[in-house]
This record gives structure tokens, sequence and C-alpha cells, in this order.
């Protein structure tokens, strides 16, 4: 019984794990389109999270113009 108990706890740990390296979507910002910026090339917006962390969103312009998300690295 013991053996069931810590399997599931070890479960629910590694289950709930991704959860911490996450995209912290307040720090994703709305974008518009670009009119002159060739497709396929990468633009780099630095945004500040809801609690202050800085990150680097990374986006790639599409053929319409519109930006794609791509990465996003925290710029501490």
């Amino acid at each position: 019984m013991t053996k069931f108990i810590a399997s599931a706890a070890l479960v629910s740990i590694l289950a709930s794990a991704p959860a911490a390296f996450a995209l912290q979507p307040s720090a994703i910002p709305d974008t518009g389109t670009f009119t002159k910026a060739p497709v396929g090339s990468t633009v780099t917006i630095e945004t500040t999270g809801k609690f202050g962390n800085r990150y680097q969103n990374y986006f790639r312009v599409g053929e319409d113009g519109e930006l794609d998300f791509v990465f996003q690295d925290s710029a501490n």
C-alpha cells in the first residue's frame, strides 16, 4: 500500500512540474501587423510581467505582416 501512495505522490509532483516552467502569458504583448519588415524576419519585444519580471519575446513576421510568437526568454 505504501508503494502505491508513494507512486501516486510522485506522479502528482511530476504532473505539476511543467506548470512551473510555463510561459508567462501576461508578458506576451498584443501585437499588430508590420508593413515594412521583411517576411520571415525575427522581431524582439521586451516586456514586463505582472510580477515585475522582464521578458524578451521573439516573434516571426508572417506573410500577412502578422507576428507569430516563437520563443520567450527571461531577461533578468
